[in-house]
């Protein structure tokens, strides 16, 4: 008698096209053993790649339908899907893209794919309780330098070596995509707003430094001024960075402002 165990990693691999299984061990039934095992093999196949295909449907109609296939069947066959929910099934589209040919020649493909991706985490962030902008007015101008900003779980960063958000928008809307354009890719930033939409825009100028301190690194006001300076004239930082934190509270990207620190504390 052969354990359960056995028998379903042996399935399991008739079902990867790795392993023939023992038609022995299928039951005999209206329908012949091959033609069932058939039936089962491409339907594992196909709920991958319409898997696929739901998470990253501006790809798919990039590549067209040979190179999706292509795609398809190689992303397959090298990431079986391992747990029960397919929605991380495709995490690792973006750098299998990039290493394998004939896609690995077209820089915008991975990038598209990881754009998608991004879009994805964004909306299955966590959500949270935004606050405006009469959190911060609540602090005395001296404490301001220690304060600490949190953002909303949902808030990513991206970049590219090229067009690929145009290229995206152009598919999403059902256009010809533009031609490829490399070492021009904006870094954008994206979040998903109080109505549960997906947001993203171009990062502003001044903007990345100050999301560099308070986003990736935790640090507090004091610190995001320092790295808008270093790109701009001191006398315009003041209201740079004022008019930067307004317009994150504005676009519902803060959560909590954290107490501030006094100098004594600090030292």
């Amino acid at each position: 008698m052969i354990r359960l165990d056995s028998l379903q990693g042996r399935f399991l691999d008739h079902l990867r096209r790795r392993a023939d299984f023992p038609r022995a061990w299928c039951a005999q039934g209206t329908v012949d053993s091959d033609t069932g095992l058939a039936i089962y093999a491409n339907a594992y196949a196909a709920r991958l790649r319409e898997a696929l295909e739901a998470d990253h449907p501006c790809l798919s109609r990039y590549l067209g339908d040979d190179l999706w296939s292509r795609f398809c069947a190689g992303y397959i066959e090298e990431h079986p899907s391992r747990v029960r929910s397919l929605r991380g099934f495709g995490a690792q589209v973006p750098q299998w893209l990039a290493h394998n040919p004939p896609f690995a020649e077209h820089a915008e493909v991975a990038a598209l794919a990881d754009f998608e991706r991004v879009l994805m985490d964004v909306f299955d962030a966590a959500d949270a309780s935004r606050i405006d902008w009469s959190a911060m007015q609540a602090f005395a101008h001296p404490d301001w330098p220690y304060l600490q900003l949190t953002f909303h779980p949902s808030v990513r960063v991206f970049s590219a070596s090229c067009n690929a958000v145009e290229i995206w928008r152009a598919l999403k809307d059902e256009r010809d995509p533009p031609a490829v354009r490399k070492d021009v890719g904006l870094m954008h930033l994206l979040w998903r707003d109080a109505e549960r939409i997906t947001r993203f825009r171009p990062i502003e100028d001044g903007e990345w430094p100050a999301l560099q301190a308070c986003l990736l690194e935790g640090a507090d006001f004091s610190a995001l001024c320092e790295r808008i300076a270093l790109g701009h004239d001191k006398q315009q930082v003041p209201a740079l960075a004022v008019s930067i934190l307004r317009k994150w509270f504005d676009e519902g990207l803060i959560v909590d402002v954290g107490r501030p620190v006094s100098p004594t504390q600090a030292g």
